[in-house]
């Protein structure tokens, strides 16, 4: 008899672990092409592709680069670090970046299985938790968006100090804990609520039937402590990258913002049901609200809230959940920006979670002691499982180049400025200027930019349009006067034509903004040098040389016209 018992809790702990293998399969299976996708050009280049304190990999500078800059408008050293790692080990190529986020949102699964098995108790409800988590629609975004690597650390961070502090109450784990908790707030300032979140996790272990009574004034203190960090890591972000979006978002009235984050705590709660029309930023409209569906959601809000609390010793798993929910949505609200837009996919990474354990929670309760119910629920997870498997593997699809994610962005948004010119920036880039040219008109009636004007000027170069050219030319610059690359195509537009005192003209304009631009001094040389005024050639050259030694071009000019003075000197 005793020989048997090890023999069966090996067996035990073999069943145990099936429903967290099922859902890492189903979760590979969603994500195992994105390991051969490309960047995005919205955001990847600013992060990663084009940003050469990353592609650079590791070094000490880079490493102080990543804990001093606000670059992006974001304060994230821990996962500035994580993508300097991955570019020394698989170099600057979009395949590491693509497989450390898969493998990072792979470790999360796992995270969650065990976070629910802990809470809850039953394997197959676990596996439930963490293949809804790892095969959600609304958690591509996260995965498939190597700029998303932030959510995707932060979770892994924040769910571990999640297990830590399940684990035991001693001081050691707690100090654990808290460094976990702290790294979190490193890789993204949205984890600034993990010491709420984590006050409530250990502190819902004594809602449970029968459990031991557990002392407030432990938990208060490594909660403040936790708050402590979090006030530091916020004063941080803020001083270093304030950022102009959170600015403006700031900057409507507090009762505004608190209407759209009521109303926003319901859509997510929408996407998370019915996750369709998924994009990657939502036009206005989609966070704007009015009094009444304010008040309505403030009411169901409360509501929720007080049943949650009242069913806290019933049911502490719902209790939970509906807390975690809430606490981890708050900073991504417009209340508390934690990030820089008010409603995103991603935001809903980590806030799901507690959605998922809420559900599992009330199957569990309601299907206690009831073998038929508990069958029937396990079937309704797993039919879950499957739509958002199909769902997942349609909207990763969307992720794999620029040409299928600005396409769907449009399918999802047809106004969408934003997909108007990134969608004509990839098509001009494909060699496809007369796909192009559509797009970014269509943004310029939507919003007239002059970024979005000097692009359509190219494309139109490209064209052969020139009269078109040179409109979208002069409005990029009436709208963006300092857009020194529009006066500088602008004038060799005109140039081309024969319209030298045109085009210096608009040179000198240029000039009176930015005297310190080599390639603009070079351009009024090449003008100055075809109108015989070899003079104000040469002087020009030295200035273009002065601020670029390497200018090519400038030298060159220099070297011919001293040449052709010498020739002709008597």
């Amino acid at each position: 008899m005793h020989a048997r018992a090890p023999q069966s809790s090996r067996r035990d702990r073999t069943l145990a672990a099936w429903p967290v293998l099922l859902a890492l399969l189903l979760t590979g299976l969603v994500y195992r092409d994105v390991g051969r996708y490309g960047f995005i050009n919205y955001d990847d280049p600013v992060y990663v592709s084009d940003n050469p304190q990353v592609t650079g990999g590791l070094s000490p500078a880079a490493l102080g680069w990543a804990f001093t800059t606000g670059h992006a408008g974001v304060w994230v050293p821990a996962t500035w670090v994580s993508l300097q790692a991955d570019a020394s080990l698989a170099g600057p190529g979009p395949a590491g970046f693509h497989r450390t986020n898969l493998l990072l949102h792979l470790l999360n699964v796992v995270l969650v299985f065990l976070l629910a098995r802990r809470l809850c108790g039953s394997a197959a409800a676990s596996g439930v938790v963490a293949a809804l988590f790892g095969v959600h629609p609304v958690n591509v975004e996260a995965v498939a968006w190597v700029t998303a690597r932030k959510d995707l650390l932060m979770a892994a961070f924040l769910l571990g100090a999640v297990l830590v502090a399940l684990a035991a109450a001693d001081a050691r784990r707690r100090a654990t804990a808290g460094v976990l908790a702290a790294l979190a707030m490193l890789a993204k300032p949205a984890a600034v609520v993990a010491g709420p979140l984590l006050l409530l996790v250990v502190r819902s272990l004594s809602w449970r039937p029968n459990a031991p009574r557990r002392g407030w004034k432990p938990d208060l203190a490594w909660t403040a402590g936790l708050l402590a960090i979090a006030a530091a890591v916020s004063l941080a972000a803020l001083k270093l990258a304030p950022g102009e979006d959170l600015a403006a978002r700031f900057r409507k009235p507090v009762a505004v913002r608190a209407g759209e984050a009521l109303v926003g705590v319901f859509r997510y709660l929408h996407r998370l049901a019915w996750p369709t029309h998924l994009t990657v930023r939502y036009p206005d409209a989609a966070v704007t609200t009015t009094l009444v569906p304010a008040l309505l959601a403030g009411a169901a809000l409360i509501a929720l809230t007080y049943a949650a609390y009242r069913w806290r010793r019933r049911a502490p798993l719902v209790a939970l959940g509906w807390g975690w929910f809430l606490l981890c949505l708050l900073p991504s609200l417009g209340l508390v920006q934690g990030g820089q837009l008010p409603l995103a996919d991603r935001y809903a990474y980590v806030a799901g979670i507690g959605v998922w354990l809420l559900l599992a929670g009330a199957a569990l309760q309601v299907a206690a002691g009831r073998r038929a119910l508990q069958a029937a629920a396990l079937a309704i997870g797993v039919v879950a499982c499957a739509g958002a498997t199909i769902g997942s593997v349609r909207q990763v699809a969307t992720w794999r180049d620029d040409g299928a994610f600005w396409q769907h962005a449009l399918a999802v948004n047809p106004d969408s400025e934003l997909a108007h010119v990134n969608l004509g920036l990839h098509l001009d880039a494909q060699h496809k200027p007369a796909e192009a040219l559509p797009h970014l008109e269509a943004a310029l009636a939507l919003v007239p930019r002059g970024d979005t004007h000097y692009d359509a000027g190219n494309v139109c170069v490209e064209l052969g349009r020139a009269a078109d050219a040179e409109r979208h030319f002069r409005s990029a610059l009436q709208l963006k006067p300092e857009l020194v690359e529009a006066s500088l195509n602008l004038g060799a537009l005109l140039a081309q034509q024969g319209r030298l005192d045109d085009a210096r003209l608009v040179l000198l304009a240029a000039e009176e903004r930015r005297p310190d631009v080599a390639s603009l001094q070079y351009n009024l040389a090449l003008i100055a040098s075809l109108q015989g005024d070899a003079a104000d050639a040469q002087d020009r050259c030295r200035r273009a040389l002065k601020l670029d030694p390497a200018h090519a071009g400038a030298r060159e000019l220099l070297a011919g016209i001293s040449a052709q003075t010498r020739t002709t000197s008597p």
